[in-house]
């Protein structure tokens, strides 16, 4: 019996290895990262907010450029939307006025780290400077700073997270992308976020100059959401009426 046991256990240790080796070196499968010596099992941002209330919350990242940001800001005031702003801190300290406008209007300042870099190929140290330093320059231009870190490019890693963390951040991504960085036309853009909105979903826009038509897909965007029930709020709203999904729907 003892030996029947020891083979069964054997065969089955095989088996495990087989299957976990395949995996790993098909690209299906991968190890937990080291990071400074530790080993560490895979973080995942925020992707959206479980929620029961029918809200989803306007993003939008902003890193370069001078004309695309009024005509977001105008389109918001028209139609009352509050939004929450992802911030570079090079671009915010070269348009002081402009991150103050966005907070006078009623808007949330989060961070958007300082270099426009992606941080996972980066050491723990220089990711703590990256988003230390923006912290200390946006608190230098408004009195708050929502603690709310979106990585350039969306890029993360476990370290990322992590150092954010540290630091009072939680890294958020997004559950929608409107693909504004694309141009892709502003029908395209409102079909887009209309057809894929649900329950608590972020939703990614930029206000840089790269994008060029988002001022134009906004205001059909805001009434047809409206138009299905969707209350749209700030991101601190959102976090504090539900719980944050870590799951990426994209």
């Amino acid at each position: 019996m003892k030996v029947i046991v020891v083979r069964r256990f054997v065969a089955i240790s095989f088996l495990l290895v087989l299957v976990f080796g395949l995996g790993f070196f098909s690209g299906r499968m991968s190890l937990p990262t080291m990071s400074n010596g530790f080993l560490l099992s895979k973080e995942m941002p925020i992707f959206y907010v479980e929620t029961k209330g029918p809200a989803v919350c306007l993003t939008f990242d902003i890193s370069w450029g001078e004309k695309t940001l009024p005509l977001v800001l105008k389109v918001l005031k028209e139609h009352q939307v509050p939004a929450t702003f992802f911030i570079s801190s090079p671009w915010a300290v070269r348009h002081p006025e402009a991150v103050k406008s966005i907070y006078n209007d009623g808007h949330e300042i989060a961070s958007h780290g300082d270099r426009h870099i992606n941080l996972s190929q980066y050491s723990k140290e220089e990711i703590w400077q990256n988003i230390d330093k923006a912290h200390r320059e946006l608190l230098t231009i408004v009195d708050k700073v929502v603690p709310y870190f979106r990585p350039p490019n969306g890029d993360y890693d476990d370290l990322v997270i992590h150092t954010a963390r540290e630091l009072g951040y939680e890294t958020i991504i997004w559950a929608i992308d409107t693909l504004d960085w694309k141009n892709p036309g502003p029908e395209y853009m409102v079909n887009r976020i209309l057809t894929k909105a649900f329950p608590g979903a972020i939703i990614l826009c930029h206000a840089s100059d790269s994008s060029k038509q988002i001022h134009l897909a906004l205001p059909s965007m805001i009434q047809g959401l409206r138009k299905k029930g969707y209350k749209l709020v700030l991101l601190s709203e959102l976090m504090r009426d539900g719980n944050p999904a870590r799951n990426d729907p994209r």
